[in-house]
C-alpha cells in the first residue's frame, strides 16, 4: 500500500530524505531503499533528491552515519552515569535495545561493503563511524588510535555481539539485561587494569 508522503519545512529535504530512508531501510531492507523511491515517500521530483545526494550509495552512508551518530549520544551520556560498571552496563544495554530496533541499519553501518555498495567508503560515514569509536576508547582510556590496545576491540566485539544476537532473536529480549551484566562483569577487571595503566603512563625502563 502506497504510504502518504510527510511534508517537511523549507531547507530539511536532505534530514527527511535521511529519516524516510532509515525507515525504509527497517521495514523492507537494504535493496529497497532507491533515490527514485524515497522520492516519491517524500513527495518531491525524482531529481529532487539529487541535489542532497550524487546517487544510491550516498544515501545509504547518510542513513549509516546517522546511526553512528544515535550509537555515540548513547555512549557519550553513558559517561555521566556513575561508577565504571554502571556506565558500560548502561551503554551496552542501549546498543542492545538499538540494534533490536535497528537490525538492519547495524548491519549497515557494520558490514564490510561486500553487498556491492560504497556506503561503508564515504567519507561522511566513515567521520561519524570514527568519533564513535573514539568516544568508546577514551572511555577504556585509550587516548591514541594509532597504539590503540587490544581491550577496545574487545569491548566492541562483546557488544556487537550481543547486539547481532538480540537483534536476530537468538537472544530473547527478556534475558538481554542478563547477559549485558554479566558481560560486563567478566571485563570489568581488565578495563580497571587498562585504566589504571593508562593513568600511570608509559613505563620507562631503569636507564632509558
Amino acid at each position: 500500500m502506497a504510504q502518504q508522503a510527510r511534508s517537511y519545512h523549507h531547507g530539511s529535504l536532505r534530514e527527511e530524505l535521511v529519516r524516510e530512508g532509515r525507515a525504509l531501510l527497517i521495514e523492507e531492507g537494504q535493496q529497497a531503499v532507491t533515490v527514485r523511491e524515497l522520492a516519491r515517500r517524500v513527495g518531491v521530483s525524482h531529481g529532487a533528491p539529487l541535489r542532497h545526494f550524487r546517487d544510491r550509495d550516498a544515501v545509504l552512508a547518510a542513513i549509516a552515519a546517522d546511526g553512528f551518530d544515535e550509537l555515540r549520544g548513547y555512549l557519550e551520556a553513558a559517561r555521566g552515569e556513575g561508577a565504571l560498571e554502571r556506565r558500560l552496563t548502561e551503554y551496552i544495554r542501549a546498543h542492545a535495545r538499538f540494534a533490536q530496533h535497528n537490525g538492519p541499519l547495524m548491519q549497515l553501518m557494520f558490514s564490510s561493503t561486500d553487498d556491492g555498495t560504497n556506503a561503508g567508503r564515504d567519507p561522511e560515514a566513515q567521520s561519524s563511524a570514527e568519533r564513535f569509536f573514539a568516544v568508546g576508547a577514551e572511555l577504556l582510556g585509550e587516548s591514541s588510535p594509532e597504539s590503540m590496545g587490544p581491550m577496545p576491540f574487545l569491548v566492541a566485539a562483546t557488544t556487537e555481539g550481543i547486539s547481532a544476537l538480540a537483534a536476530t532473536g537468538r537472544l530473547p529480549e527478556d534475558r538481554v539485561d542478563e547477559v549485558v551484566v554479566a558481560a560486563v562483569r567478566a571485563l570489568l577487571p581488565q578495563i580497571e587494569q587498562q585504566l589504571g595503566t593508562a593513568a600511570q603512563g608509559p613505563v620507562t625502563a631503569p636507564g632509558g
